[in-house]
């Protein structure tokens, strides 16, 4: 059977429950809420070819939208939420931690450098006792938008199933940059150009007047067979290198000297359960077919080029 795994979500790593996947809701009122003195919001997910308590394969009309579709997105995470207190843009982090060493494959040199490619202002601690690799939230989303909201007003509804397409980060920028906001900033790419220098992000600030709607979504992760597939033709098959540690993301805050993760904001971890004996997923095989190359690869080559 394909291996299933528990998707959890919570304010904090000893603070989950079970966050949901593949609603198809057309609101928010399936999503995760999550309220806390530093930050609220919601968070869903949408997982292609995810295997849910009863063994059956599930998915989501999520993946219908050309856009996604068309970049060869095969998980999503949803986040929706303002931080109730001011902070730089420049110290809400993004990204991976773990409780203890991994067990990394060969190629994983390969993967770093095109994890820096990708995402020039990754930092990163893989070999440490407790490994991460974190980015600025700002700079490393592959989808922001957000809009000014009364911040005694509760969070508006949203459609989890059909993402939304233009980024608009004026909100987060006028009135909170020197010189004004710059033009142009309506696509991913434009922004997390914009975002590299340390400057700029530190210019922005996150505050309880600004809704900020994130999705993280890639289609690097292969569901349900566990591998990781990226541009170059080089596959990982993750289900031999995974110790049944949880892989989890995490939005946290800058940790100390500028380094590693601090205060966490929330929390999403992906786990397997334990399998009685007999019962676990099938032994992994070698993954050696290619995969279609997707528009967001394309244009990661050209770049390259």
């Amino acid at each position: 059977m394909p291996p299933r795994f528990r998707v959890l979500a919570g304010p904090s790593y000893d603070s989950l429950s079970p966050l949901p996947v593949n609603t198809d809701s057309t609101d928010s009122s399936a999503a995760f809420t999550i309220k806390t003195p530093y930050f609220e919001g919601r968070i869903i997910g949408n997982i292609k070819g995810f295997v849910d308590d009863a063994g059956e394969v599930v998915t989501s009309k999520y993946f219908e939208n050309e856009d996604r579709r068309k970049d060869g997105v095969t998980w999503s995470i949803q986040i929706q939420g303002r931080f109730l207190e001011s902070i730089s843009a420049n110290d809400v982090m993004f990204g991976n931690t773990f409780d203890r060493p991994l067990k990394l494959p060969w190629g994983t040199a390969a993967a770093l450098q095109f994890a820096h490619y990708i995402d020039p202002v990754l930092t990163e601690d893989l070999t440490g006792s407790k490994p991460w690799a974190l980015s600025p939230a700002i700079s490393t989303m592959p989808h922001i938008t957000s809009m000014r909201h009364p911040r005694n007003s509760p969070l508006q509804s949203f459609n989890p199933i059909r993402p939304f397409v233009t980024e608009d980060i004026r909100p987060l920028l006028n009135g909170t940059t020197t010189p004004p906001s710059p033009p142009g900033l309506t696509t991913a790419s434009k922004r997390k150009k914009y975002f590299e220098k340390e400057a700029r992000r530190k210019a922005v600030t996150y505050g309880p007047d600004v809704v900020l709607h994130m999705d993280f979504c890639y289609g690097y992760f292969q569901f349900p067979e566990l591998v990781l597939a990226i541009p170059g033709g080089i596959t990982f098959d993750l289900k031999k290198y995974w110790d049944r540690q949880p892989v989890r993301f995490v939005c946290c805050r800058r940790g100390e000297e500028g380094k590693g993760p601090g205060q966490v904001f929330f929390a999403v971890q992906f786990e397997v359960p334990e399998y009685e004996e007999g019962q676990g997923p099938e032994p992994a095989a070698d993954v050696e077919e290619e995969r279609e190359p997707t528009e967001e690869d394309k244009k990661l080559a050209e770049d390259v080029d």
